[in-house]
């Protein structure tokens, strides 16, 4: 629906743009090329010609062109005639396989409208969608990480618990595009995580998340074929000198403005995205059927339910801004005793983090991690209680490689269960995870190098072909690229606002680590260390001191709609612009003394190409012009490689 509406647009702009343009279009270069050189045969004047420098010259063979001010006199006002074979060709060639590929983009949001204002941030800020990106594949990269060195604790007591493991990481890493949170009280989350039966829980979401995952389609390949043969014979035309040079460059320029979609469309399917934004709700309310609890006889049967609700974990899409832990931690209030404002003015604070939607990504990347980190910790402490032969109901069984045996110990009622897990006064993480600012820092610099490194390559391209200068294409380039930055700044901005004002709403009534008389055992001593050390990594953290939180709420609050909104604004108005460049390129309009001279940038020093060949062109050119090719290039292949290498799966690779 999105990518029609988009493709619709541009079909509008092909059919007004014409119009628009024929009706100026009384410009000529050649002919006007023709009658001054007649001119000079009855009175030679050559205080108007520059060579190839655009220095004057008293030499007409060794002369490029003439002056901006003598163009205008010359040749007159307008552009060239609006050329219809020209147009629909090259933007059939050009324009179109791009458009197409629109189509293959994550969408997976709540609704069309939301869909529609996807596509716009992708195309509008390269930089977002691939930001999030990025933030997808570290966050996965940690997931699997911490679940690796729960894989090794649990294998070295008895390992009964690795399966149930290696279906919570899958969960957690495959519903990253939707808001997740922690459903229930602390005892709920410590029945699913100890509780043996509870295991078809965790199976069953694993199961649900994989079967809806999208796939490799023959669409999706066919288009990424197509855009792919079309770049690799526009740049090998490019630097055939027997072609049109200039329509060769301005199709170079086009591919480098929108081969990003290359990489970031295949990462999203490699590091994995749900065919829809209901499908991770879908599966939570599936496996709440097979969710285990102790009956009148102290044994646990399965309860089937038939609320459609979500048990223990839940997608919160469409609630109010409830942050991911507030279900697990019961009425955090401030130290003032009362609730920081979750709206304002009918505005909800936390944005994009509750859209469903991998572009919106970024926005929840400090709140999935901390979902995830949640249970994590969950079953971290499981271990070192099994490490410690530690019995949820204390009366010990005996522990061995009996399957019966080992479920008895872990039986017990939920009251016992919760302590299992959550020991006197348990020390909940810290919502800063150490982590997430390096994954930020290193996200911003991907998503530059693959924004900029396309970009720039256009940019290069179009200002290093003589007449070398900041011109109309150049200058065009530079503002897309300059508008998608700042949207990316203000989005991320507005994110990272509402994720501190989160922090605040719950940065009170945090319990104290336990001391070691109220725990027994060394062994659990230990890891409770271990977390504790954790929870403070963000001391050795050089950005954690960076907090938002002193400033009052109320110069704070207004920031987050306002830099959201102005960001989003940006974006949408920015994949117009792209759509209006991509095709006025092609209509001539372009073909006039102003653009044709630089006088954006050259100011009185501005100068147009007349006499010039298309050989003198390339051997002015060529340098620029590989290293432009090189640069998209490298920043294309640079950034495929990135998401491919660093999700993290060699980790689970067996030595």
């Amino acid at each position: 629906m999105s990518s029609v509406t988009l493709i619709g647009i541009s079909i509008g702009l092909l059919f007004v743009l014409p119009g628009v343009v024929s009706a100026a279009g009384l410009f000529n270069f050649s002919q006007c090329a023709i009658d001054i050189n007649t001119t000079f045969t009855v009175a030679f004047n050559s205080s108007f010609l520059v060579d190839s420098s655009g220095s004057f010259t008293t030499n007409l063979d060794n002369a490029w062109g003439i002056t901006y001010d003598a163009c205008k006199t010359l040749c007159g006002s307008g552009w060239e005639a609006f050329d219809w074979y020209f147009f629909s060709t090259s933007v059939s060639s050009w324009v179109l396989p791009w458009l197409a590929l629109t189509a293959q983009l994550p969408y997976e949001t709540k609704d069309s409208s939301t869909n529609l204002l996807s596509v716009l941030l992708a195309v509008g800020s390269p930089m977002l969608i691939t930001y999030s990106l990025c933030l997808t594949v570290l966050n996965s990269r940690w997931i699997n990480i911490r679940f690796r060195a729960l894989y090794d604790q649990n294998e070295e007591v008895l390992g009964k618990q690795v399966k149930t493991m290696e279906a919570a990481r899958v969960f957690l890493r495959e519903s990253q595009h939707v808001p997740l949170g922690i459903s229930g009280s602390r005892n709920i989350l410590a029945q699913l995580v100890v509780s043996a039966e509870n295991r078809a829980w965790w199976y069953s979401l694993r199961k649900e998340v994989l079967r809806s995952k999208r796939e490799w389609t023959y669409s999706l390949l066919a288009q990424v074929i197509w855009v792919t043969v079309a770049v690799i014979s526009a740049v090998s035309d490019f630097f055939d000198a027997t072609v049109d040079n200039t329509t060769m460059g301005i199709g170079v320029a086009i591919n480098s403005l929108w081969i990003w979609m290359i990489p970031v469309t295949l990462g999203f399917v490699w590091v994995g995205t749900q065919r829809s934004s209901s499908t991770v709700r879908e599966a939570l309310m599936a496996a709440e059927a097979l969710v285990s609890e102790e009956g009148a006889s102290g044994v646990y049967q399965p309860v089937r339910r038939v609320t459609n609700r979500m048990i223990g974990l839940r997608d919160r899409t469409g609630d109010e801004y409830i942050s991911a832990r507030s279900d697990l931690e019961n009425n955090m209030r401030l130290r003032h005793g009362r609730s920081l404002p979750r709206t304002l003015y009918g505005i909800s604070i936390a944005g994009f983090e509750m859209e469903p939607g991998p572009i919106f990504n970024y926005a929840r990347a400090w709140s999935h991690l901390y979902t995830s980190r949640l249970i994590i910790d969950a079953f971290e402490t499981l271990n070192a209680r099994l490490e410690a032969r530690h019995p949820v109901h204390r009366k010990e069984i005996g522990w061995n490689y009996d399957v019966k045996q080992w479920k008895d110990n872990l039986q017990g009622s939920p009251e016992e269960m919760e302590a299992y897990i959550y020991p006197p006064k348990y020390q909940r993480p810290s919502r800063d995870t150490d982590c997430m600012m390096w994954h930020c820092l290193l996200s911003a610099l991907v998503g530059a190098m693959l924004q900029w490194g396309t970009t720039g390559a256009a940019i290069l391209t179009a200002y290093n072909t003589p007449v070398i200068g900041l011109g109309c294409e150049s200058g065009a380039y530079l503002l897309y690229g300059t508008m998608a930055t700042l949207s990316w700044a203000l989005l991320v901005f507005s994110a990272y606002l509402s994720h501190q004002h989160d922090v605040r709403i719950e940065s009170d009534k945090s319990p104290q680590a336990p001391t070691t008389a109220e725990v027994s055992n060394k062994e659990l001593r230990s890891l409770l260390s271990r977390q504790t050390t954790a929870n403070s990594l963000s001391t050795l953290n050089p950005f954690s001191g960076f907090s938002l939180r002193s400033l009052p709420p109320s110069l704070v609050l207004p920031l987050i709609p306002l830099t959201r909104y102005l960001g989003l604004l940006l974006g949408a108005i920015n994949a117009i612009w792209l759509l209006l460049i991509s095709i006025l390129q092609f209509t001539n309009v372009y073909n006039n003394c102003w653009c044709e001279s630089c006088a954006l940038g050259l100011g009185t020093k501005a100068w147009v190409i007349l006499w010039a060949t298309d050989d003198q062109i390339v051997a002015a050119a060529w340098n620029s012009w590989v290293f432009a090719v090189v640069m998209s290039c490298v920043a294309v292949l640079g950034a495929g490689f990135f998401f491919v290498a660093m999700r993290g799966e060699e980790i689970f690779v067996r030595e």
